[in-house]
């Protein structure tokens, strides 16, 4: 779920949600990411569609059943 930059990951589809968004507000490609990731574009797109495999969503699973909430954000600046 979109909270204007600021995204609550409850399935592996949210976490592909807020890749692509800061992918996207970055004015990177997809092409540009994956290989500064050494990965595939094909890859990189299947992650922006949620395919993450069941892992993590067993993961966010036990998260919640734990009372934990997961955010993606963009980190503060270092300073």
């Amino acid at each position: 779920m979109a909270i204007t930059n600021e995204f609550r990951v409850i399935r592996a589809s949210d976490f592909g949600t807020a890749l692509r968004h800061f992918r996207i507000e970055s004015g990177k490609t997809q092409v540009e990411v994956a290989a500064m990731e050494r990965i595939g574009q094909s890859y990189l797109s299947s992650l922006e569609n949620g395919r993450f495999g069941s892992a993590l969503g067993h993961a966010l699973r036990l998260l919640r059943l734990l009372g934990c909430e997961v955010i993606v954000r963009r980190r503060a600046p270092r300073g």
